[in-house]
């Protein structure tokens, strides 16, 4: 008898560690063209998944059996992470940046794209990042969840596209919360900038909200696309 029950165990390891592994590969497509602050998010998911990985070990067989060919897992672990901090960022992009340009409030939209210090810690060393900031990690974090080992599937292709295009609009918004840009031409060379007026600023901002929303309601009809397939509610688009 003790025989097969240790055959049981290693078996049931294998599985443990391919599922983790298999969660930190597709947690790791997106890092080469995210910062250093999403590399470690990538690498808390790693550790995440290693450790939902061990508590398997306790599982039955039939459960394991059913988890490790389960092709939708780790796509529900991502859209368990992912999901709220898109809506959030969502909602925060189609109700509150279009009253914020309106009001030419720049400081809030440039704090709604970066860091700033988190309340709950005492010290002020802790950052947290800002509502639009922080859903586009996890924009191609959960795309890359629709891949498996280091082939990007067409879906996963798709969805990152659309997260770049996002994210490019993202940078022209953060232009417009400066008072200068970039100058053109060769004063541009020497990093020479120039004076935006407030006309040119909400101009900026308007042509990086239209160009957002295009590529947000792309990403998210293509990601309704992969929901349908899983059996899950549609995300409503901006």
């Amino acid at each position: 008898p003790a025989i097969p029950i240790l055959g049981a165990f290693i078996n049931m390891m294998r599985a443990t560690f391919a599922l983790a592994f298999m969660a930190s590969i597709d947690g790791g497509h997106a890092l080469a063209s995210r910062p250093a602050s999403v590399t470690s998010l990538s690498r808390r998911d790693a550790s995440r998944a290693l450790a939902l990985g061990g508590s398997l070990i306790a599982c039955p067989p039939a459960v394991l059996a059913a988890a490790s060919t389960d092709l939708r897992t780790d796509r529900v672990v991502a859209m368990n992470k992912y999901r709220a901090r898109i809506e959030a960022g969502r909602d925060f992009w189609k109700s509150e940046l279009p009253r914020l340009i309106s009001a030419s409030d720049w400081a809030a939209i440039d704090q709604a794209l970066g860091t700033m210090p988190d309340p709950k810690d005492k010290r002020g060393k802790r950052k947290i990042e800002g509502t639009l900031l922080a859903m586009q990690g996890p924009m191609e974090l959960w795309a890359s969840s629709f891949s498996r080992g280091a082939q990007r599937s067409d879906a996963t292709k798709e969805l990152l596209d659309f997260a770049a295009v996002f994210e490019g609009s993202t940078e022209e918004l953060r232009e417009a919360t400066s008072t200068s840009v970039k100058s053109g031409g060769i004063l541009g060379i020497f990093g020479g900038k120039k004076e935006l007026s407030a006309g040119e600023r909400e101009k900026k901002a308007r042509k990086a909200y239209s160009e957002g929303t295009k590529a947000l309601n792309s990403y998210i009809k293509a990601m309704n696309v992969q929901l349908k397939t899983m059996g899950v509610n549609d995300m409503a688009t901006a």
